[in-house]
């Protein structure tokens, strides 16, 4: 591995911060973490302060931050979440760009970046999409740019669904499972881009630890499967039927228009770059990723 580094972490209590924060400090990082209240550091994006030490002595900076996507989108929550992630980033960028040796900046994006229905498999050199989140992934990325121009190696990993049995969409689509009631939704042609949590983890060690990496990473599983392919696994994985389809109709009453773009979305991503720089998947088959959670 590369030699020990001093990494700044935010939304370190999250899944992916947690999980991630454990195996830098297995490998030797030094971990601080930045958040409003309980971090080593503190600073509150919606008054634009960070505090002025946070970044001394830092050599990279990951930023997992933002208000959650799930939730009902009123103009509201739009506004957090938008808000969340560009003000967030380009306050960091910003810090970045003030350092004299400006710390790498690995950042959070989506593969939402592509949209909701690119119509075709999209790596890295896809173009970006329609929808709001696709707006929100364009936005999120362009307020790094401060850091970018200060000579900062700047990466941002777009992810998919994340499989973990601790938290995020997996463990909200266990319980009808369990009981038998899951089935596919919509038509179930809908392709998911997916990744375990600690594949997950490894690509941003993995970012962290190799200065080729530099700029839109898809941090996905090499292979998408259709929704139909990934409720068919899910329910053998658990020994339960899948016989029960939630109708487009019912996903966009329940949801509106953020079920849409997340649990209707077509996506189809893959993670060429990682694949360009050898990076390996430990569990890069569905069924394997899901027993192993």
């Amino acid at each position: 591995m590369s030699s020990a580094q001093t990494v700044l972490v935010t939304g370190a209590t999250g899944l992916v911060g947690s999980a991630l924060s454990a195996a830098l400090r297995e490998r030797g990082h030094e971990v601080r973490t930045l958040s409003r209240s309980r971090g080593d550091f503190s600073w509150d994006v919606e008054a634009g302060s960070l505090d002025a030490d946070a970044l001394e002595g830092v050599d990279a900076v990951v930023h997992l931050a933002g208000e959650p996507i799930a939730q009902r989108w009123s103009a509201e929550a739009k506004r957090r979440i938008l808000s969340s992630r560009v003000d967030g980033t380009a306050l960091l960028a910003g810090a970045i760009a003030g350092c004299a040796t400006p710390p790498a900046l690995i950042c959070a994006s989506g593969v939402n970046f592509y949209g909701y229905a690119p119509g075709r498999e999209v790596d890295e050199s896809s173009a970006s999409g329609d929808g709001f989140l696709s707006e929100v992934c364009r936005a999120w990325e362009a307020a790094a740019k401060p850091a970018v121009e200060a000579g900062a190696r700047t990466v941002f990993l777009r992810t998919g669904i994340v499989l973990s049995a601790k938290g995020g969409a997996l463990v909200k689509m266990l319980p009808p499972f369990k009981l038998g009631i899951g089935g596919r939704i919509g038509d179930g042609r809908q392709l998911m881009s997916w990744i375990s949590l600690p594949d997950l983890v490894q690509a941003y060690v993995f970012a962290l630890e190799n200065d080729a990496v530099r700029g839109p990473f898809n941090a996905v599983a090499p292979a998408p499967v259709t929704n139909q392919v990934f409720t068919k696994t899910l329910g053998a994985v658990l020994g339960r039927p899948t016989i029960f389809p939630l109708p487009r109709s019912v996903v966009k009453t329940l949801f509106g228009e953020m079920g849409k773009e997340t649990v209707l979305a077509d996506l189809g991503v893959r993670p060429k770059r990682l694949q360009e720089l050898g990076f390996k998947w430990a569990q890069p088959e569905l069924e394997a990723a899901l027993r192993a959670h």
